[in-house]
């Protein structure tokens, strides 16, 4: 039972790098990256990819989109401190509060975020923002980073 679930685990990795690196762009423009997440067992958990790369010039002109994915049955959370969900409300007003959504077992999630940040900064800068499951925390869960590059 257990290569099995190996060689699944293996798949899911493999599809969730090609799609994230891929920066596929949906109906709207906006760059859309995909996390997929796992359980490892002995209580711990993981998104993948766990290392992501969006260039400013080219990803994030149109929007920025993430999608999240949680195949298990648990709910785990997606956090990056340093970055923000967008929300446009009825009258088209649009607020931001920090990125942390709850993705519940067989549910997927797409969730915008804010560019706001990036515009107006020098081009050459590059930010880095670690993401990881605030539900299950230290070492039961294995964060990743965002690489926000020029």
């Amino acid at each position: 039972m257990s290569r099995p679930l190996s060689i699944l685990s293996v798949v899911m990795v493999a599809v969730a790098a090609l799609v994230a690196g891929d920066g596929s762009f949906d109906a709207t423009g906006a760059a859309e990256f995909h996390f997929v997440s796992e359980s490892l067992g002995d209580g711990r958990a993981i998104w993948v990819p766990k290392d992501v790369v969006i260039h400013k010039r080219t990803e994030i002109q149109d929007g920025l989109a993430f999608v999240l994915e949680n195949p298990t049955d648990r709910t785990h959370a997606f956090a990056a401190h340093g970055l923000f969900e967008e929300i446009t409300g009825a009258q088209g007003e649009t607020t931001r509060k920090p990125l942390r959504v709850n993705v519940t077992p067989d549910d997927s999630v797409r969730v915008q975020v804010s560019t706001a940040q990036f515009e107006g900064i020098e081009e050459s800068v590059n930010e880095d923002f670690e993401f990881f499951c605030p539900l299950h925390k230290g070492k039961a869960h294995l964060g990743g980073t965002i690489h926000v590059v020029p």
